[in-house]
């Protein structure tokens, strides 16, 4: 389970962009902690997901000009510490440069009328990815059929409150919210959310609900980050009005694309209606290089939505339902496999 990850020394490294040769400098400069499990029959040394997040957390508040004044101060010391602790500080100041203080667009859902494109399962891996770098982050699962609240191990969704009766019962949204993890809360969803549309036709500033309960608890994140249900609905409408971003998971496939255009002019009609500017970002699902209808389709979308198509293509892979299979992050799956390196690039760049 990702509350339970663990990291080596070398996949740290890996994630964090350093040399694996200052993991030891790093270490006895106390910029990183370790401890000793037993895993199988070795002892071997680890961090902890807390240990991670709290290294990144660093990074965000790492101040140049202190890193700068530091660096002075040093040369002045004996040369064994000082060369030391130059070292850990020009590989920190390094690797600030991976990671967004502060994210760009706050608010964020993962949008698409369509079902079967892998939204849930892209945004389950954002989430986690973004708590992984020190980010405090609240997912809220606005899907009836739960698979974002299953992808973060929650299996007892429907024991539990929603954000329906944040909407239609007047629950204060804190009492909604579940910890999963070391820096990720959740607002869980249950078939209770396909009952919704009705009940929230019926309520005065119906698309403003969501955002007003949203902004009592939103300086308590970094992130807030939405699943929602594949429909144009009065639901999504809320959340529209709630966000700043509106990323659209497009499934590399004919009839994905060819939906792209509903999808483009629902927003750009939500966005009049409710005289909001939103940044829209289209991500590429579930390519395959070796299908050429594949290769077709992302050309389609680079050349037909070029201010708003993703950098980052999401690669089919075997990775992702493993991963959701055990309901944890790709990392945990395979560090160096490609669906690792197509989160890590998909979560950077929607953190800028």
């Amino acid at each position: 389970m990702f509350k339970e990850m663990l990291f080596t020394p070398n996949e740290f490294a890996q994630l964090a962009k350093l040399d694996k040769n200052l993991i030891p400098a790093l270490e006895s400069n106390g910029a990183i902690k370790t401890h000793r499990k037993r895993i199988g029959n070795v002892d071997r040394k680890v961090l902890s997901l807390e240990e991670v997040q709290n290294f990144f957390k660093m990074l965000r508040e790492f101040d140049l000009a202190t890193h700068e004044e530091n660096m002075a101060s040093n040369m002045g010391a004996g040369a064994e510490s000082a060369g030391s602790a130059i070292i850990v500080s020009e590989a920190i100041a390094a690797a600030t440069k991976h990671v967004a203080a502060h994210p760009s667009h706050k608010a964020q859902m993962f949008y698409n009328v369509k079902g079967g494109t892998g939204k849930s399962t892209l945004t389950a891996q954002f989430v986690m990815m973004a708590s992984l770098l020190g980010y405090r982050v609240l997912a809220i699962d606005l899907d009836g059929q739960g698979h974002l609240s299953v992808n973060l191990d929650i299996l007892d969704a429907h024991e539990r409150p929603t954000i329906y009766d944040v909407l239609i019962n007047d629950l204060p949204i804190d009492q909604a919210i579940m910890n999963v993890a070391p820096g990720l809360d959740l607002i869980p969803a249950n078939l209770q959310l396909c009952n919704i549309e009705i009940p929230l036709n019926n309520k005065t500033r119906r698309e403003y609900r969501l955002s007003e309960a949203i902004a009592k608890i939103s300086d308590q994140y970094d992130l807030i980050i939405a699943d929602t249900n594949p429909a144009a609905s009065i639901l999504n409408g809320s959340m529209l009005v709630a966000s700043d971003r509106v990323n659209v998971i497009c499934a590399t496939n004919p009839l994905s694309f060819h939906g792209m255009s509903l999808v483009m002019a629902t927003i750009e009609e939500m966005q009049r209606e409710f005289r909001r500017s939103l940044d829209v970002k289209i991500i590429p699902n579930m390519y395959d290089n070796r299908e050429v209808i594949s290769q077709e389709v992302l050309g389609e979308l680079r050349s037909q939505f070029p201010d708003h198509c993703a950098k980052a293509v999401i690669n089919r892979s075997a990775d992702l339902n493993e991963a959701t299979k055990r309901r944890t992050t790709v990392l945990d799956v395979n560090t160096k496999g490609t669906a690792a390196n197509d989160i890590n690039e998909l979560t950077h760049e929607l953190l800028k």
